[in-house]
């Protein structure tokens, strides 16, 4: 028998098959990492520019499920999937007529023929039934020296994965330094996001997690500036020395003039209250001292 039964398979065949190994997602409130879009193409060898619409007619066929839910070891909710009850059921019956194939495995120099479910035992390290999948299609056969270094080659592809993602995250959160996108920011981004291979659901995930942080350090900011223009209307004045010192802590912090007069205002009411404050707390003071006199 050829390697052909085993290269033959679609993408959303591997998609299913390696999802095999989860299940009961759905009674699960964390999900493991591994069903996350960037970890599903690594375990298949699917491209990540492909992999989004495979999932999607897998959900179409309501083979998979996809859930936004908190993933294990990152910091925001991200998007995962899972097979369905009708999924798990096909792919179970497909991963038993996979294992059962029998392939030219090359052993030592010679060639053996081989179950595909045996395949894992000879070598050192755990490898999956797409690790196998994905070596005979990627290399036209399969050789025991390319199936123990598959860790190494998996290890290395998602390396450079998060390479791509560090450095489009950098870019990110440049065009983003000012607390706006413009349209050549924006232009740039995207060309950059082509060139890195980064999918539409990566992009958005960064997006969110960079302008989530922004709008927190923009809140501190502002309680930071607020805290140093109570010090500065202490005396209900603001002095030529204190402003110019406000006007670079405010560009620092990216804080508009709008956002300087309003903090202002806030500070100022909180010291003396509404406008006509102090003239009202003369009049009272004034009312004391002639009834302490009357006494």
């Amino acid at each position: 028998m050829t390697l052909d039964d085993l290269t033959s398979l679609t993408s959303k065949d591997r998609i299913m098959l390696y999802l095999t190994d989860f299940i009961n997602m759905d009674q699960r409130y964390e999900l493991p990492s591994d069903l996350i879009q960037e970890l599903i193409s690594n375990g298949t060898g699917i491209q990540r520019k492909h992999l989004s619409q495979y999932l999607k007619d897998l959900i179409d066929e309501n083979l998979i499920t996809e859930r936004k839910a908190h993933i294990h070891g990152m910091k925001q909710r991200m998007n995962g999937y899972y097979l369905t009850a009708a999924g798990y059921s096909r792919a179970k019956d497909l991963k038993a007529r996979v294992e059962d194939l029998v392939v030219p495995v090359k052993i030592d120099g010679g060639v053996a023929q081989k179950r595909v479910a045996d395949i894992d035992d000879l070598t050192s390290a755990h490898i999956t039934l797409c690790d196998i999948i994905r070596e005979a299609i990627s290399e036209g056969s399969l050789n025991m020296t390319g199936l123990e270094d598959i860790e190494r080659k998996k290890r290395e592809a998602l390396e450079k994965e998060e390479q791509a993602s560090d450095t489009y995250r950098r870019a990110l959160q440049t065009a983003w330094r000012d607390g706006r996108v413009t349209a050549t920011e924006r232009f740039l981004v995207d060309e950059l996001r082509k060139h890195l291979k980064i999918t539409e659901e990566q992009h958005s995930a960064l997006e969110e997690e960079i302008v989530k942080r922004l709008a927190q350090d923009h809140m501190e900011f502002r309680r930071i500036y607020r805290t140093v223009l109570e010090v500065a209307l202490a005396d209900k004045m603001i002095s030529g020395p204190e402003e110019a010192i406000l006007d670079g802590l405010r560009r620092i912090m990216r804080l508009s003039r709008q956002e300087h007069n309003d903090l202002v205002e806030d500070v100022q009411l909180s010291i003396c209250g509404p406008p006509g404050c102090e003239k009202d707390l003369q009049k009272e003071a004034m009312r004391l001292v002639r009834e302490q006199m009357s006494d």
